[in-house]
């Protein structure tokens, strides 16, 4: 079972957060929004994901993370110097696909919280070069529709438009502050994180 056990906020808990900040734009993308962020992120853009009950434990999971395409050689360097503000040599970890373990991985098994290191297959390293570490593993959560419909709706558009169901994935926050829990700080860490695309319950935040 998926650890989603933290808070939640109604899209109209949300839009009353959103209003309260004057330098910020939003539209309702609705129910599009895994879709939408997709798109975006195919497209080189650093986006964070809020939506439903917060992770409890150690890893984002899809409800509060920051994603990018790991497909893109320099998206890593960016997170970090630039997002996380926090040292280059320090990885990052992906979310794949459940479908798409096998044909990346060398011996792995499901798993799907960000705590096992599996070794990439050589041929797909240089597609996907921000996904792995300098030995060529990666901790991934492997997903499955039943674990999380809107991450794996994400995920799944994802590869429709790369060829990949993989995203780099880390806790929405900047490097030395808590994972984001509240709408007001999901729209503070934005702002101080250089962010390109906020999706917040629906709601596709940018600013002004």
């Amino acid at each position: 079972k998926m650890p989603y056990f933290g808070d939640s906020y109604t899209r109209e808990e949300v839009k009353l957060a959103l209003q309260k900040f004057n330098n910020i734009s939003f539209e309702d993308v609705e129910k599009n929004w895994p879709e939408e962020a997709a798109k975006s992120v195919a497209k080189g853009k650093i986006c964070a994901l809020f939506h439903g009950r917060m992770e409890f434990g150690p890893r984002a999971l899809g409800n509060r993370s920051i994603v990018a395409d790991p497909g893109q050689d320099n998206i890593r360097q960016r997170i970090n110097s630039t997002v996380k503000r926090r040292p280059s040599y320090q990885p990052f970890c992906p979310s794949i696909l459940e479908e798409d373990r096998v044909r990346l991985f060398k011996d792995s098994f499901a798993h799907k919280h960000m705590a096992i290191a599996f070794r990439m297959k050589e041929e797909f390293i240089s597609d996907l070069p921000c996904a792995v570490h300098v030995d060529g593993t990666a901790r991934p959560q492997f997903v499955e529709e039943e674990d999380n419909p809107n991450y794996y709706r994400y995920l799944k558009a994802l590869k429709e438009l790369t060829g990949y169901g993989v995203s780099l994935n880390t806790s929405f926050n900047l490097h030395g502050r808590t994972i984001v829990r509240t709408p007001h700080d999901a729209v503070v860490d934005f702002i101080d994180c250089n962010i390109d695309e906020l999706y917040i319950e629906g709601f596709r935040v940018k600013r002004q």
